[in-house]
């Protein structure tokens, strides 16, 4: 059942029903710990006999202390790709679509009550993604440019490389597209999308963008991210600038690729 509610004129559906009862198991004790485990995973994927370079991207800011433990197993550099979630008005925490510091927009269609909506009420809408995605932009390429500078380095070029993006956990996948597509406009020869656990729908929907996906848990319902960790505290911005400065001796010297 869809409970109608408006917020600076716009209609607001939520989802009278509760998904998230007490089966959501916990099943990582923190970032790192998650990072670890998928890190084996992805490992045993690796082969030497493949040539094309390779390069671990964290999504900022908690995919980043995950995606340090995966490029510290696989030897790899780390990268950033800085994408937020372009907010349901009034619903900070359910995304809409999601924008990166490269100026990719990806938006979700099919929200509730969105054909429900006046023409007015569509206006409203348009006007409102617009101006969302224009403030998003300008945030994520502030973010991503001060984390590369704060940790003294350049962002290393993507193309033509196996690329692999993490994060810690994949809800509605938008963020996670927004990157994919990002890597995708950089030049990356595969794109591989790698979290601990993601939901069955965002994992059906993102698999056509990927050329893999890789996780350790697909809960089915899907509750909260946050709900799988026993330690799901904040990551900081000094985190995620330590975790770049961390990875520049990560990189091996011999070629690998998945």
């Amino acid at each position: 059942m869809l409970i109608r509610k408006t917020w600076r004129n716009l209609p607001i559906y939520l989802v009278a029903e509760d998904l998230c009862r007490p089966g959501a198991k916990m099943i990582f004790r923190n970032r790192a710990d998650a990072g670890a485990k998928l890190a084996e995973k992805l490992a045993a994927l690796f082969t030497a006999s493949n040539t094309i370079p390779y390069c671990v991207v964290g999504l900022p800011r908690g995919g980043v202390p995950v995606a340090l433990e995966v490029a510290k197993k696989l030897s790899s550099p780390l990268e950033l790709i800085e994408s937020k979630k372009l907010p349901y008005p009034g619903q900070p925490e359910f995304a809409i679509g999601a924008v990166s510091a490269d100026g990719i927009v990806v938006l979700n269609h099919d929200v509730p009550g969105r054909e429900k909506m006046t023409e007015g009420e569509r206006t409203r809408w348009h006007d409102y993604i617009e101006q969302q995605s224009k403030l998003l932009l300008e945030k994520t390429k502030a973010v991503e440019a001060q984390f590369y500078r704060l940790a003294g380095r350049r962002k290393a070029s993507l193309k033509g490389k196996t690329v692999i993006i993490v994060d810690d956990g994949i809800a509605t996948g938008m963020t996670a597209l927004a990157a994919v597509e990002t890597a995708r406009k950089q030049g990356a020869a595969k794109v591989i999308l790698a979290a601990p656990v993601m939901s069955k729908e965002s994992m059906e929907e993102l698999k056509s963008h990927c050329d893999s996906i890789v996780t350790l848990s697909v809960p089915d319902p899907f509750c909260a991210v946050g709900l799988y960790y026993q330690d799901f505290s904040q990551t900081r911005d000094e985190e995620v600038v330590q975790a770049l400065r961390d990875s520049t001796g990560f990189a091996s010297t011999t070629s690998q690729a998945l």
